[in-house]
């Protein structure tokens, strides 16, 4: 069962032990997911602030999957 968080701080942590992270735009909001390897967590972010998080973790050479 996936875990929703709305901090980012609080995101980044599992993101950093992230197997991948995947991206899901929809209209103005984008959700993204870090799949660790035991769950999933996501958080719902304005495309501005999602699009500079995506970029951090793909210069870390962390896998990013947009759909």
């Amino acid at each position: 069962m996936p875990k929703e968080v709305f901090l980012v701080d609080l995101w980044r942590r599992y993101a950093d032990n992230a197997v991948e992270i995947r991206v899901k735009k929809n209209g103005n909001v984008v959700k993204l997911k870090a799949r660790t390897k035991a769950s999933l967590v996501t958080i719902k972010l304005p495309e501005d602030v999602a699009t500079k998080l995506i970029e951090e973790y793909r210069s870390k050479g962390k896998r990013i999957i947009e759909f």
